[in-house]
């Protein structure tokens, strides 16, 4: 969680996989069964995962790697990319399988927490990277990141985000001011005949379960007709998404109204790996991944 002031360089990393003439040394492939897979052939799974100041240790990137392999996740945003060289590493061990681009904003030199995309090569082409409101610093400390993929013939904009941190009256009008901006764009381009089908997910910071972060979320939480707030449900019945301070739903996914049509029986799921991987919070991250699972 970071509020310090932004350097921006308007481009994202690519990562594919590496030519077998490459001369780069092969890392292990990931594990598959290091926890049970949510993800089928018949469903999407798209998921937002915060990995806090990623990596942790030094074994966090082999870790990841596995955890993602074996839920089989199809596409996955990252936030608190904090070491490119970690990022390299776990892009590297997913790469038989899985492409990824990486934002390049920092907050100064050598000092960042990126934005990330994971995403399957054999279901998902993926778009141009756009960074989206790179000078508006004080609602956006970190710039979303803006991916259109295609996933079986329908494109879907995605954004991801990772809204201010803090429990002060400024940072929750800067989140508020974020939520509004984003809300704005959206409006304008499906209003002016853009793309429609957008899904917004990542670190939202800001809980849907009391009076103040229902007003910073107003925008997307009001308007029936234009968003659902796929994760509302599960906050409001007691899941936490964040790990510290007693635990928190600060992670969020919303999709516009058209997805309704093309997803009615979409799910959204918020994955308790701490069981199953012991020393999660301390070797991993201390937020879970939230997926959405939707009908292909």
């Amino acid at each position: 969680m970071r509020w310090l002031p932004l350097l921006l360089i308007t481009a994202c990393t690519r990562t594919r996989e590496p030519s077998p003439d490459s001369g780069v040394e092969p890392l292990p492939p990931p594990r598959t069964d290091l926890v049970p897979a949510i993800g089928s052939d018949a469903t999407l799974e798209i998921a937002t995962w915060n990995i806090e100041n990623f990596p942790a240790i030094a074994s966090t990137p082999s870790r990841v790697a596995d955890i993602i392999a074996s839920l089989a996740l199809d596409i996955v945003v990252t936030e608190e990319i904090a070491n490119e060289a970690a990022w390299s590493e776990l892009t590297t061990r997913l790469a038989g399988t899985h492409d990824a681009v990486l934002s390049t904003h920092q907050y100064g030199e050598n000092d960042y927490q990126k934005l990330g995309v994971i995403y399957r090569r054999d279901l998902v082409t993926a778009g141009e990277v756009e960074l989206l409101f790179t000078t508006n610093t004080y609602a956006f400390p970190r710039p979303p990141l803006m991916l259109p993929v295609t996933v079986d013939g329908n494109t879907i904009e995605l954004v991801g985000v990772h809204l201010k941190a803090g429990l002060e009256t400024d940072d929750s009008e800067r989140r508020q001011r974020a939520i509004e901006a984003l809300d704005t764009r959206f409006r304008t381009q499906v209003d002016g005949g853009g793309e429609a089908d957008i899904i917004l997910l990542g670190d939202y910071n800001e809980r849907v379960t009391d009076s103040f972060g229902q007003a910073v979320l107003a925008p997307l939480l009001t308007a029936d007709d234009r968003y659902t707030v796929r994760t509302e449900a599960a906050a409001l019945g007691g899941d936490v998404t964040y790990l510290g301070f007693g635990g928190s739903f600060i992670d969020h996914i919303t999709t516009t109204a058209s997805l309704d049509a093309l997803w009615p029986t979409a799910t959204t799921q918020v994955l308790d790996l701490r069981a199953a991987i012991p020393g999660y919070r301390d070797a991993v991250s201390d937020h879970l991944p939230v997926v959405l699972i939707a009908p292909r």
